[in-house]
């Protein structure tokens, strides 16, 4: 039996990348990172900044993943960067410091998230807004008119969906999807084990798939 436009545009719309190597290993820093750290705790300002530009578009996907608005993760990505600032002096270097900060920016976001009462949604955008349209995750040798008109109603569909998972689903999803993490180090961020957060990206892929092919008309 074939599968229709609307299921394989389904299918690539939640497939998700094999990030378990896709980015830096999670368990370790490089040498030039690990002595900006040492500087940085010292309380040497330009070496913390260089570690603000090495990690900073990671933090605010890290944010958006939570929040879904530019405008939270940007504040919530400078509260994280602030947080570790005022916390590096007591960074041990028992995990990464990639993760170290990452796990901070989830947890102000997270915060942020339950203060405003926020859920998973989208605004409008500006053009140059950071934030990923899911769109663009879709296959792109379905032909052209077919392609335009499924990724509208897909992308509508979809979008309305992962706004009805649980926020432990949703927030796997998204992390997972965003491709600037390693599956271990979203499992770490998250404080699960890597099995638990395996099942749910999982769980909410075969979620979003049964919903959304069982709303077609």
């Amino acid at each position: 039996m074939s599968t229709s436009p609307v299921t394989a545009a389904v299918a690539h719309f939640v497939a998700l990348p094999d990030s378990t190597g896709a980015v830096q290993p999670f368990d370790r820093d490089d040498p030039a990172e690990r002595a900006l750290v040492s500087a940085a705790r010292a309380g040497d300002r330009e070496a913390f900044g260089a570690l603000v530009t090495l990690h900073e578009r990671v933090v605010f996907r890290t944010a958006l993943a939570a929040l879904g608005r530019s405008e939270d993760a940007e504040e919530a990505a400078q509260e994280a960067f602030l947080v570790a600032w005022q916390k590096l002096p007591g960074f041990r270097g028992e995990a990464a410091f990639r993760t170290w900060l990452l796990t901070i920016t989830w947890r102000k976001a997270l915060d942020r998230r339950r203060v405003r009462g926020l859920w998973w949604r989208r605004t409008p955008r500006p053009a140059d807004a950071d934030d990923t349209n899911p769109v663009d995750a879709l296959p792109t040798d379905l032909p052209t008119p077919e392609r335009s008109a499924v990724s509208r109603d897909t992308a509508a569909r979809v979008e309305r969906e992962i706004r009805r998972l649980s926020p432990k689903l949703r927030d796997a999803l998204i992390l997972a999807a965003s491709g600037a993490h390693s599956y271990p180090e979203i499992a770490a961020l998250l404080g699960i084990p890597l099995g638990t957060f395996k099942w749910r990206v999982s769980e909410a892929r075969r979620v979003l798939v049964k919903r959304v092919e069982g709303v077609r008309t």
